[in-house]
């Protein structure tokens, strides 16, 4: 396994990781599609391979995935490095220091390595999300601070609020159909050494078997820009021809391009059974030419 710094931490995280937005919650599929089983099976599977970085967050399933992740990773807790998330309706100092410990005792931790804030509130200012993360950085109940779903802008104000610290990772929407951070995020990111922690890596789902399964299903649709398979057509061939001529997954060669993109970016596709860690996994071996690399980016453009 290939491992990335996390920011400026000295923190090494696997070049994938895991991400649990779908753990705990019936609305995608837990109980009838997937169980405990199935994600003990890829955790398993995450530390055979090397795989040590999960996220999570208070809201994912209303604070069972990180009730999951405490059980699953009983006995085994120093092989994992964890990120959760604080909501954005979370609006004081006080109120954002709590979230962050209930969410320690949800996993039945005292600390946790990366704690983010999930999305900027409009009605909070960001200095009091940072006053807030630096005290449970100083109280250690924190190991690094990120952010998440931040602009260039708010990334720069958060920086500007902290005193003793700095932001380790800002978390965005990012893949083969969504390369806005492309444009000035993450080359600034890359300069001040910030993680891009790269969500929905796979399109929720779109780019997971070249446009040929399902993907996005659940209440959430109209939420997260729900995306059309009829818009990406040109890139779906395209990555189906890298994948035949590969004997790869479609899975494995769009994270292998967003693990071109630079040493910066972290994928974290969700997780929900063995197969999806091992996908994960193989994608870090494999090394997309220019060719193909340059093939993707053009038939992206559409997308």
């Amino acid at each position: 396994m290939e491992y990335r710094e996390l920011g400026r931490t000295g923190l090494r995280v696997s070049a994938v990781g895991i991400g649990t937005w779908q753990w705990g919650a019936r609305e995608w599929g837990w109980g009838t599609d997937y169980g405990l089983g199935d994600l003990r099976s890829a955790l398993d599977a995450a530390e055979e391979l090397g795989i040590n970085f999960i996220d999570t967050a208070e809201i994912y399933g209303m604070g069972r995935s990180e009730e999951l992740i405490g059980e699953l990773l009983r006995g085994r807790r120093g092989k994992f490095v964890l990120a959760t998330k604080v909501g954005p309706h979370r609006m004081t100092r006080d109120g954002i220091i709590r979230a962050c410990e209930g969410s320690l005792r949800r996993m039945g931790l005292t600390s946790v390595e990366l704690c983010q804030v999930h999305w900027p509130n409009p009605l909070v200012p960001i200095r009091t999300y940072m006053s807030a993360m630096e005290e449970l950085l100083r109280s250690g109940r924190i190991g690094a601070i990120g952010v998440s779903n931040f602009s260039l802008r708010k990334l720069e104000e958060a920086r500007a609020h902290l005193s003793r610290a700095d932001i380790a990772s800002n978390q965005v929407e990012y893949n083969l159909c969504r390369r806005g951070p492309e444009r000035e995020l993450l080359p600034y990111m890359e300069r001040e050494g910030i993680t891009l922690i790269a969500y929905s890596p796979l399109g929720q789902g779109l780019l997971a078997h070249g446009g040929r399964g399902r993907h996005a299903v659940g209440r959430f649709n109209s939420l997260l820009r729900r995306y059309d398979p009829r818009r990406a057509s040109a890139l779906l061939e395209e990555l189906r021809r890298i994948s035949s001529s590969r004997g790869a997954a479609p899975a494995r060669v769009a994270l292998a391009w967003l693990l071109s993109r630079g040493p910066r970016v972290v994928p974290i596709p969700g997780v929900k059974r063995e197969s999806h860690v091992r996908d994960a996994a193989a994608a870090v071996q494999l090394r997309l030419s220019g060719e193909e690399i340059s093939a993707l980016d053009s038939a992206s453009r559409g997308c």
